[in-house]
């Protein structure tokens, strides 16, 4: 049985999943609120709620998906400066553009909620200690929640 939701309630919902991972295509869009939210719709009327949204398509870590407005310049800054989140059995590396790994270290040491005990920036790369290698999964996808990286699912089979 499908959900009858509103126009407001259902592009809440693409919200959630254009935040939560790397949607490439409208048709991929559709699939997904139909598996994960049971809400029956198509391609027409998620163009017409992504437009509304004001959502463009962004080119991230090689691949073409949608994005909506960042809140702010920093958000919209740490977006852009990430290359790659990826992580060994004790330590966190933030690959960034040169030039911005200062920015995204400073952010991480504001960030009193990560279990991080310290961060190291150099030009184009952010080390990352987490206080305790025991939950360094945690670590690492909380860290990627709090500068907003999605990791291309197909590229990630063995680093989460």
């Amino acid at each position: 049985m499908t959900e009858i939701l509103s126009t407001k309630e259902r592009q809440e919902v693409i919200r959630k999943l254009i935040s939560s991972e790397p949607i490439s295509d409208q048709k991929q869009l559709v699939v997904l609120l139909k598996k994960h939210f049971k809400i029956d719709t198509n391609q027409a009327v998620v163009s017409r709620d992504l437009r509304k949204m004001g959502a463009l398509k962004k080119e991230r870590n090689g691949e073409m998906i949608y994005e909506l407005p960042a809140h702010d310049v920093k958000t919209e800054i740490l977006k852009l400066a990430i290359v790659d989140v990826v992580h060994n059995e004790s330590l966190i590396v933030i690959k960034v553009h040169a030039g911005l790994a200062a920015f995204v270290g400073d952010f991480l040491d504001e960030c009193t909620d990560l279990d991080v005990l310290g961060c190291l920036a150099g030009e184009n790369v952010v080390f990352v200690t987490p206080k305790t290698i025991r939950d360094i999964k945690k670590v690492y996808h909380d860290i990627c929640h709090a500068v907003q990286f999605l990791k291309n699912r197909n590229k990630d089979k063995g680093n989460n």
